[in-house]
This record gives structure tokens, sequence and C-alpha cells, in this order.
């Protein structure tokens, strides 16, 4: 049976005033608007997900609540 992998959850988020992309706990960024930092963690997370990885991207809401906006798992 093959490994699983992990899955990757790109986190787009506001941090210091700017939007960025939260990935296993490093940031990538900045983007001048949300729409652009959804774009770019969406593109990558269609890539991860071509090789293998499941993955999502989640819009921060506030400290506890996420919105799943792209997924490549189905619930």
């Amino acid at each position: 049976m093959a490994p699983t992998l992990p899955h990757a959850r790109y986190i787009v988020l506001a941090h210091e005033g700017v939007w960025k992309i939260n990935l296993n706990n490093s940031y990538y960024g900045p983007f001048d608007t949300q729409a652009a930092a959804v774009e770019s963690a969406t593109d990558t997370a269609r890539e991860a997900s071509e090789g293998g990885y499941p993955a999502s991207v989640l819009l921060m809401k506030d400290a506890t609540n996420f919105e799943t906006l792209w997924s490549s798992v189905q619930d």
C-alpha cells in the first residue's frame, strides 16, 4: 500500500496589513488583494493535487473560523 501524502492546506489571511498565504507555518506573498492571494493559492493547490497531494485553500476569517474556498478532497 502506498503511503498517504500529507494534506496541503493553503491558508489565505490578512497579515501585517497585507494578504499572505500560510503553508506549514511559512508565509508567502505579500499580495495586494485578497483575490490575488486566493488565485495564487488555488493555482498552487491545484498543482499539488495533480502531484498526488490532497490540497485545499482556506480563507481565515478570524482566529478560529475558516472558509473552504477550494478542495481536491471530496467530503
